[in-house]
This record gives structure tokens, C-alpha cells and sequence, in this order.
């Protein structure tokens, strides 16, 4: 595990191939979570904005087990990441990290995505073929 100098060294890199910050969770974090999934894994961060800087988010007892439900649920085949919480700064976040997996594509909603540097892309047709 790493310890919180070398997340603030990450996270300070900026968003890249296998880092996303989200300012809370939702489908657009579950996306990026397929598409790390189809490509070489990653992590996302939930409580980061866009520029790197810790916002931090306060959640429920629930909440962290229901994101995982929800990530579950909403993915073909399930995943079912690592859901971490890091005290940085003074704020907590949340990382939520997935490995690549094995078996590919993994779908979101009926879609399958792949990530590209700092972006998720939709698969086409052909990729999708190419990867099962």
C-alpha cells in the first residue's frame, strides 16, 4: 500500500492512462472504472477536482458499500473494485481502484469503453470484437 506521500505524488502528476479525479461519485466514475478495467487498470479518485486539489467528500456508513453495489451492478461482467479511503490534507477521499480485467470487454450500460491518456473512448464494433 502507498503511503500518503506517494498519492500526493500521483495525484499531483495530474489525470493520465490510469488516474481520474471525480468530484463525487457517479456514472461518469463508473465509466472511467470499465475503462481503466478493459485497458491496464487505475485508479479513480472521488473528493479531487479537475486540477489535482483536494475537496475532500464526507459520506454515510452505507455509502462506500452502496457504491460498490452500485459499480456491480451497472458493469457486465460485475466488478468489483477496491474502494479506499485516504486522509490527505486534512480531507478524506476515496480511491477506488480496479485491476485490468482478465476477461474483456467489461460493458457500462451496453457500452464498452478504453481509456486513452486522460480520456475514456468508446470501443467501436471492430475493437470490441478484437478484445473478446
Amino acid at each position: 500500500m502507498e503511503s500518503g506521500t506517494n498519492i500526493q505524488k500521483l495525484i499531483q502528476a495530474g489525470e493520465s492512462d490510469t488516474i481520474e479525479f471525480k468530484l463525487s461519485f457517479n456514472d461518469e466514475a463508473i465509466e472511467t472504472v470499465v475503462a481503466f478495467s478493459n485497458t491496464s487498470g487505475g485508479s479513480v479518485f472521488i473528493g479531487i477536482d479537475d486540477n489535482g486539489k483536494f475537496v475532500g467528500v464526507t459520506v454515510g456508513q452505507e455509502t462506500v458499500q452502496n457504491w460498490l453495489n452500485t459499480i456491480k451492478n451497472k458493469t457486465i461482467p460485475s466488478l468489483i473494485p477496491d474502494i479506499i479511503d485516504r486522509v490527505i490534507d486534512g480531507k478524506t477521499v476515496y480511491e477506488i481502484r480496479v485491476n485490468e480485467y482478465p476477461v474483456k470487454p467489461v460493458a457500462f450500460k451496453g457500452r464498452y469503453y478504453k481509456r486513452i491518456k486522460n480520456s475514456n473512448h468508446q470501443l467501436s464494433v471492430h475493437e470490441i470484437s478484437e478484445i473478446h
